[in-house]
């Protein structure tokens, strides 16, 4: 049986890759869903009404709470601010793009980053597992994809640290007498958490199929090993018991 490290010589995993590529996919589609909506968190903005103006169209504006997430914030219901401002045209629970001048702080950035890195990780290792339903891949293609996976549960939890940012009013130097900023889970992060879950599950699934098949190969050896070994003994025997005779002494 000759094999390598990326091929084997044995069949592909055909349909037994079904339930990894399934989980993969769900937890690739849960992931994306949750991170690339404007609805991760829902930003909370509290303020003494006596120490602002409530006739400020601008402080109206920034002071409100709102759903964000790490792309995209959630419109609000601007009919209720002001009607006049131009700025403020936005549609209740329609997504917005931050503008490019804004700032993040290092918490918001790397959960931008963890983002990515778990479509990245988690799309290859979708891939890899529909190869793997027609392509033989040696063992350590799939042990591989299996700690990717875990990996890539690690990046999803981290994407949590959103609560950590100035966004949330995490390090963040005001007055907590006059405002107080927080965030609460929305349906983005409690579903990043499922999701977690479901890369783990994968991953999981992967090192399962991968043992199952090891074993099934190291049965199928030993079954034609000894029933070589039989053939062998047989034909051995065959010749001990039938010797060749002279036809000129018969």
């Amino acid at each position: 049986i000759q094999s390598s490290f990326f091929l084997h010589s044995n069949h592909a995993l055909g349909w037994k890759a079904a339930v990894p590529l399934v989980t993969t996919l769900i937890a690739l589609a849960s992931s994306n869903s949750a991170s690339k909506w404007c609805s991760f968190v829902y930003r909370v903005i509290e303020f003494d009404n006596s120490r602002f103006n409530p006739t400020n169209p601008i402080q109206s504006y920034l002071f409100v709470s709102r759903n964000i997430g790490l792309w995209s914030y959630e419109g609000i219901d601007y009919t209720e601010v002001d009607d006049d401002m131009f700025a403020l045209d936005e549609n209740l629970g329609k997504c917005y793009l931050y503008p490019e001048e804004l700032e993040f702080d290092d918490y918001f950035e790397f959960a931008r980053m963890t983002s990515v890195f778990t479509a990245i990780t988690g799309g290859a290792t979708a891939i890899v597992l529909l190869a793997s339903t027609f392509c033989p891949f040696g063992k350590s293609v799939h042990w591989i994809s299996s700690v990717v996976l875990v990996v890539t549960a690690i990046m999803e939890g981290l994407t949590q640290l959103i609560y950590k940012s100035t966004f949330c009013g995490g390090n963040r130097d005001y007055d907590e007498s006059r405002i107080k900023i927080y965030c609460n889970a929305s349906w983005g992060s409690s579903l990043s958490i499922v999701s977690v879950f479901i890369w783990l599950f994968g991953a999981y699934s992967i090192a399962s199929v991968v043992e199952k098949r090891e074993h099934e190969r190291n049965l199928t050896q030993r079954y034609i090993g000894d029933q070589e070994e039989h053939l062998v003994v047989v034909s051995t025997d065959t010749k001990a018991s039938s010797p060749l005779k002279d036809p000129l002494l018969s």
